[in-house]
């Protein structure tokens, strides 16, 4: 290394704050207090996938709003929250849980629209039937790759959902006085028209990652924004027939001939039937019904050969 390229590095090095290393992008230390100036494009990308997600699950004029961020703690938090639903994500390399909240009723309206309703606003109840549990976990799931998205130009956080409750007091990964950083989306646009969803960042959390490595953006590598933009809203629009066959029943040629107006063909209703899109196998479900019309629950995303 020569003598000029020495100084400049120690130019570079002095001029930088202590801690406001590369690791600054995520972290950086001001008037003795921590902000998280990387976490804005963060939220704004986990915004945009939670507006992405609703409207596939059946409202496609909702809009999601980020408010500011504030910093509370865990009791302030999930007491402003309540009654909410709570999801605890294990997320290395971040050294303590990532921590997600939505209004209860926010999950009841979801449910009713995934069966066939509007997602009329329904009464307020403390438990949960088994199949909201299991849509609340689905819902949690798909949160946790859009969060391990949102963060994928930062840091390569993995979130795993390991915690669905609608009781504060069993995410027993944090204590009431921890200090978190809270990122807030209101949904906008009927039916969700207020709701809130909330992501919440323990401090502690966030300052142990202050010494890891930012993943680097090349922007050369990224597509069109216009093109892409035009391309995701074309993918969006296409319409897919979906399918499924409740019966088959077979009778015999004989009987086929003599049937006449009024007679009765009996069907045997299995409790599982299969779920095509475009002619192609999507998922098996069960028949049910929901706010009076039929309606088929999901009950398995069939998988390709190659697993996707």
């Amino acid at each position: 290394m020569t003598a000029s390229a020495t100084s400049v590095k120690a130019a570079k090095a002095s001029a930088t704050p202590k801690g406001e290393t590369n690791a600054s992008l995520l972290l950086r230390k001001a008037e003795g207090s921590y902000a998280f100036p990387a976490l804005d494009s963060v939220a704004n990308q986990f915004g945009r996938s939670l507006r992405d997600l609703l409207r596939a699950l059946g409202a496609p004029a909702i809009q999601v709003e980020r408010a500011s961020a504030d910093q509370m703690s865990f009791a302030e938090w999930s007491a402003a929250a309540a009654p909410a639903i709570f999801w605890r994500y294990h997320a290395p390399p971040l050294k303590g849980p990532v921590l997600v909240a939505a209004a209860r009723s926010l999950i009841l309206q979801l449910v009713d629209i995934f069966y066939g309703g509007k997602g009329q606003p329904a009464a307020e109840r403390e438990d949960l039937t088994d199949a909201e549990e299991r849509f609340a976990a689905r819902l949690g799931r798909d949160m946790g790759l859009q969060l391990a998205t949102a963060w994928g130009e930062k840091l390569a956080v993995e979130p795993e959902l390991d915690c669905v409750t609608t009781d504060p007091a069993k995410l027993a990964a944090v204590r009431a006085d921890d200090e978190m950083f809270v990122q807030h989306f209101t949904l906008r646009g009927a039916p969700f028209e207020g709701r809130t969803i909330t992501c919440a960042y323990p401090l502690a959390a966030l300052r142990g990652i202050a010494g890891a490595d930012v993943i680097e953006t090349q922007a050369a590598n990224d597509a069109d924004p216009q093109w892409s933009n035009a391309l995701n809203k074309a993918l969006r629009d296409v319409r897919l027939p979906v399918r499924s066959v409740l019966a088959r029943p077979e009778i015999s040629l004989v009987k086929l001939l003599a049937l006449e107006v009024g007679d009765i063909i009996p069907l045997a209703m299995p409790r599982h039937v299969p779920v095509t899109v475009a002619g192609r196998s999507f998922a098996v479900g069960s028949i049910g019904e929901a706010n009076g019309n039929a309606a088929i629950m999901i009950e398995e995303i069939e998988k390709g050969p190659n697993h996707d």
